[in-house]
């Protein structure tokens, strides 16, 4: 009878030690999953990037995404920005989710919300690097003034940034090109009337002066270029800042992802 006893007891015991390894093997496992999940398997981003994707603004132009339509019809993208968040998403592993963006100061406020992790690019001053934080340079560009220039004399309306005391010049809302006027005008001791428009880009700020909509807007020196193989009477002669190096911006706080992007730009750019 005891003997019976004894072995009706230790069959519960029997089975407590067997659920009680088999957590700890549950255990061990899982311990082992998240230890090689930290180890790489998930790209190493941190700071608010979403679930391994980048969310990455991109200005609509020549220079930096554009898409062409070729007499076949079939569409392609260029640019060097689009080239350059292309081959991003290769070599961090991350999937990256491009949005054109036209009106520059509403992708800015998205990248400041975290909407958007990545802007690129825009020009490197001091006013950008004090509220985001920014890449190592991309590019050179410069902001110059569009005019039409007079086919039978060849001269044009502002030969010199001083010409423009009491015009009006149009620019992409917010775009770095109000401070470089304001700044203008003290410069020069009068008064310069600068119109933001919104939701046009800087092709479309072109195509207006080249229409004789508008005698002045300001762009980058690398969109006029590109305009004026369309529209020979657009001058872009007059500069009217020093070259300025082009970055990418991001919200304060991305610090991971931008050690990141930095290396990946320094290796891609060396190229």
């Amino acid at each position: 009878m005891k003997n019976d006893r004894n072995r009706r007891d230790a069959k519960p015991k029997t089975m407590q030690i067997a659920v009680y390894g088999l957590l700890l093997i549950i255990v061990i496992i899982a311990m082992f999953g998240l230890r090689h999940i930290a180890n790489g398997n998930h790209s190493p981003l941190a700071n608010g990037v979403k679930e391994d994707t980048i969310h990455a603004a991109i200005v609509y132009g020549p220079e930096s995404y554009r898409v062409l339509v070729s007499e076949e019809g079939q569409d392609s993208i260029t640019g060097i920005n689009y080239q350059l968040l292309e081959g991003l998403e290769q070599a961090l592993g991350v999937k990256v989710v491009m949005h054109p963006v036209i009106d520059r100061e509403a992708a800015l406020a998205k990248v400041a919300s975290g909407e958007y992790d990545i802007f690129a690019s825009l020009p490197a001053d001091n006013y950008l690097k004090k509220d985001f934080l920014t890449t190592r340079d991309i590019f050179l560009d410069r902001m110059v003034l569009l005019q039409l220039r007079n086919e039978k004399t060849g001269t044009v309306p502002a030969s010199s940034a001083l010409d423009l005391e009491g015009d009006t010049i149009h620019i992409e809302k917010g775009s770095a090109a109000q401070r470089r006027l304001e700044n203008l005008q003290k410069e020069i001791g009068g008064n310069i009337t600068i119109i933001e428009e919104p939701e046009l880009s800087e092709e479309y700020l072109a195509i207006k002066v080249a229409k004789s909509a508008w005698k002045f807007s300001v762009v980058n020196e690398k969109i006029a270029q590109k305009m004026k193989e369309q529209y020979p009477n657009l001058d872009y002669s007059t500069p009217i800042s020093f070259t300025q190096f082009q970055v990418w911006v991001m919200p304060q706080g991305h610090d991971s992802l931008l050690n990141l992007v930095n290396k990946y730009l320094d290796e891609k750019i060396k190229q």
